[in-house]
């Protein structure tokens, strides 16, 4: 009998024990999902996808994703491409399209992400190609989120389009590619476009790429026009770079006219660099614009670049909290150059603006612009302009310069204007430059020079103006010129406490 209780109390106790034990036990759960697909059309097509599960020694668990396309054919190709993934709450999610239209064309896009333990990275590769005749057109779009254990959220995006006109040849090319994680971001937008045409030829591009707090934009067009179907070459180009703090941006523009009758030329390019989590924005821009008629010779070119390590700095100064630019490693640049030629008593005529801008909290610490117009008339003619605007965080210099020469027979005249404005520490310079040459006789010869520049804070003006003329009959010239000089002290009061 005492045995049997014995075993009795034990039994209980062994299944009490057991319950208690089970009723303890805290089950734990981490869920992994993928997903990862391609579309494209085209005449030849090709498509990839793959996903993958896997567990760490350590116990920790991962996964990774894939999904590529390649699009070939002639008309219109393209790939969309997505894949994502996630690890319990960590995630990652990547899409990528990409469509070409002309009459050769290519879409390319290629995507990898993986979360590993804690760790998430993504990498998205787009790439679109066109070339033919008449009107073509690449464009690229994607993007990239990302969630941590936290709940907190990232996202990136890359876009990127560039076409052209021509009905000899056009070719566009569009390139991103951004390589994320949580604590760093690496990106890289490439695209050209290139077009030659009879009467008529027309480029342009438009991209930008970034996450957050650090993105770069970069656009621009050249539009060229000939009235007597005269042969129109244009090119625009950019490139730019996002390596963590570091940034490298240059835009191109060139244009081409030539053959008789009317010519017109015109481009405009436009460069950004933002980091709006130190509030600070870098602006650069170029725009040139030329005319000339008769048989005539239209050439145009800019550059823009912005390149350096943008970093700045916040202190706090009588309550008042204020932000001062640091000396970027390399200069800020915006430039222009250009040249109308005519022939045949045609006109020719010349203009250009660069604007160069820092932007910071409450005021821009260095900015100005540099313009020019020029024009000139006579059996043969020809007007050159150079402009440009920089900054390297210590100082603000530029250059504005227009020459006009002209030759003939009768009234010719040859008219230039320059500009400058520049602006450091609230303080604004501000100079215009004027001449006129004009000549009437059976021989004539007209030159006319306006340039003025601001170099380290010294100033430099020349104004000159010569012309002759000779004849059987009269001959007449003249010549004037005038400059104006501004300085302008702007936003003293927050100047005065920056500098203290």
């Amino acid at each position: 009998m005492r045995l049997f209780l014995l075993l009795f109390l034990f039994f209980i106790s062994f299944v009490n024990g057991s319950l208690v034990s089970r009723s303890s036990r805290v089950k734990r759960q981490t869920s992994v999902g993928s997903d990862a697909s391609t579309d494209g059309n085209g005449d030849s097509v090709m498509t990839d996808a793959s996903t993958q599960h896997f567990k760490n020694p350590d116990g920790s668990l991962g996964m990774n994703v894939t999904a590529n396309g390649n699009s070939t054919g002639t008309g219109s190709t393209n790939i969309e491409t997505s894949a994502g993934g996630n690890v319990g709450d960590t995630s990652v999610d990547n899409v990528a399209n990409v469509m070409s239209v002309g009459d050769t064309s290519k879409s390319y896009s290629d995507i990898f992400a993986a979360v590993d333990g804690e760790k998430i990275t993504s990498n998205v590769m787009q790439q679109g190609r066109v070339a033919g005749q008449g009107a073509t057109l690449s464009i690229v779009n994607g993007g990239s989120s990302m969630q941590n254990l936290n709940g907190e959220k990232k996202n990136g995006f890359s876009y990127g389009n560039a076409g052209g006109t021509g009905s000899i040849n056009t070719e566009a090319e569009v390139q991103t590619q951004q390589a994320m994680s949580w604590d760093q971001l690496m990106a890289r937008i490439m695209a050209v476009a290139a077009s030659t045409g009879l009467g008529s030829a027309q480029s342009n591009l438009d991209m930008g790429t970034g996450s957050g707090d650090k993105n770069i934009t970069i656009s621009g067009l050249v539009s060229g026009l000939n009235s007597n179907q005269g042969t129109v070459n244009t090119l625009v180009k950019g490139n730019g770079i996002i390596n963590g703090t570091d940034q490298q941006i240059v835009g191109t523009m060139y244009g081409m006219s030539s053959g008789k009758g009317n010519s017109t030329l015109v481009g405009a390019s436009s460069i950004v660099s933002n980091q709006s989590d130190s509030l600070g924005e870098i602006q650069a821009f170029g725009n040139s614009n030329a005319f000339s008629s008769g048989n005539t010779s239209v050439n145009l070119m800019s550059n823009t670049n912005i390149e350096g390590e943008l970093s700045w700095e916040l202190e706090i100064s009588k309550e008042v909290e204020l932000m001062r630019i640091q000396k970027p490693r390399r200069p800020i640049i915006a430039q222009s150059d250009g040249q109308s030629i005519s022939h045949d008593g045609k006109n020719s005529s010349l203009s250009f603006s660069d604007n160069g801008l820092v932007g910071g909290w409450r005021n821009s610490s260095f900015g100005g612009y540099a313009n020019g117009v020029g024009a000139a008339s006579g059996k043969d003619s020809n007007v050159t302009g150079q402009g440009f605007v920089e900054m390297d965080g210590d100082s603000m210099n530029g250059n504005s310069s227009m020459q006009a020469h002209g030759t003939g027979t009768g009234p010719i005249l040859a008219d230039t204007r320059a500009v400058l404005n520049v602006e450091k520490d609230g303080v604004q310079r501000n100079g215009t430059v004027n001449g006129i040459a004009s000549a009437d006789g059976n021989n004539t010869n007209v030159n006319s020079l306006s340039m003025i520049s601001n170099i380290n804070g010294f100033e430099t003006v020349n104004n000159y103006q010569k012309v002759s003329s000779s004849g059987a009959g009269s001959a007449s010239v003249s010549a004037s010129s005038w400059t104006i000089f501004k300085r302008k002290k702007r936003f003293s009061v927050l100047n005065d406490i920056l500098n203290k």
